[in-house]
């Protein structure tokens, strides 16, 4: 056990992230680049992407993984009554960092259903369901989505550990232990991984056992860790950009100010002010009189 997390922990792909977006997914960056390094999938599906956090996380570990996979994004880029609504800001930044990746990747601008008459079946090897988190949604999401997998395809699900509202996703995740092989994280909201047949060969297979073993809290750590340290990486290089656009905006204005001073003093040292200054000297005099 200790060989293998030591392993993952002192592998710098895992604290690799290019794209970095505000998101509830944060901490399972670091699992994903680990899955698709060991599933190696031909295709990858994605329903739910916002802004691309997860999505773009998993196109660069495509990338560097050396993959021939195709992946595909499925939103309809509005936002919903629990994630709340987005204009086309969202989608537009979403297009543009996908260019990276577009020789692979495709955007699917519709909804989940309509995207499974896109994706053929027993097509998908890897799965991440991130939609409306309703039980009665997530749902739908998974077992209408079960025909396009593999045999021995993983399906990822995000806020099986949120409780609040109309959130739901928990009483699936219950539901699917009962049937399945799992593991599962509980930061980041928890996100759950469900193996639709054998657990795949290599380091997962390692990582498995050691959850079944009842150490599980053991990956959960090191992962975990991991995806700390990742995460202030990430808030340094914002704090960074941050800092940089203010000087930025600063340097903007005092060029301003600079160039209002200069013209102030271009117009006081021209032939036309100081000829006027007659002129001017009779006006304030006349307004001195007329206010008395």
């Amino acid at each position: 056990m200790d060989k293998l997390l030591n392993q993952i922990t002192n592998d710098s792909y895992f604290y690799s992230v290019k794209h970095y977006k505000q998101s509830a997914w944060l901490g399972h960056a670091p699992f994903m680049k680990f899955a698709v390094r060991e599933l190696k999938p031909k295709t990858f599906v994605e329903l739910g992407t916002h802004n691309g956090f997860s999505y773009f996380v998993t196109c660069q570990s495509i990338v560097e993984s050396g993959l021939e996979c195709k992946a595909f994004a499925v939103d309809h880029w509005i936002g919903d009554a629990q994630a709340g609504y987005f204009d086309q800001t969202v989608y537009d930044q979403v297009v543009e960092t996908n260019q990276e990746y577009k020789h692979f990747s495709t955007l699917l601008k519709m909804s989940f259903s309509d995207a499974t008459e896109v994706i053929s079946d027993s097509s998908v090897d890897l799965l991440h369901i991130d939609g409306y988190h309703s039980y009665e949604s997530v749902s739908e999401d998974f077992f209408s989505w079960l025909p396009k997998m593999t045999a021995n395809g993983v399906i990822l699900l995000h806020d099986i550990h949120v409780r609040r509202n109309t959130f739901g996703v928990y009483k699936l995740w219950a539901e699917i232990k009962k049937k399945y092989q799992t593991m599962e994280f509980v930061g980041s909201h928890g996100l759950g991984v469900v193996f639709l047949g054998e657990i795949p060969r290599g380091l997962f297979t390692e990582l498995f056992e050691i959850s079944n073993s009842g150490n599980l809290a053991q990956i959960q750590g090191t992962f975990g860790s991991i995806s700390d340290t990742v995460m202030q990486s990430l808030l340094l290089q914002e704090s960074a950009s941050l800092l940089k656009y203010a000087e930025h905006e600063r340097d903007a204005v005092i060029h301003e100010r600079d160039a209002v001073i200069h013209e102030r003093d271009a117009v006081i040292h021209s032939n036309i002010w100081k000829a006027s200054k007659f002129l001017r000297i009779i006006k304030i005099r006349f307004n001195q009189l007329l206010n008395r």
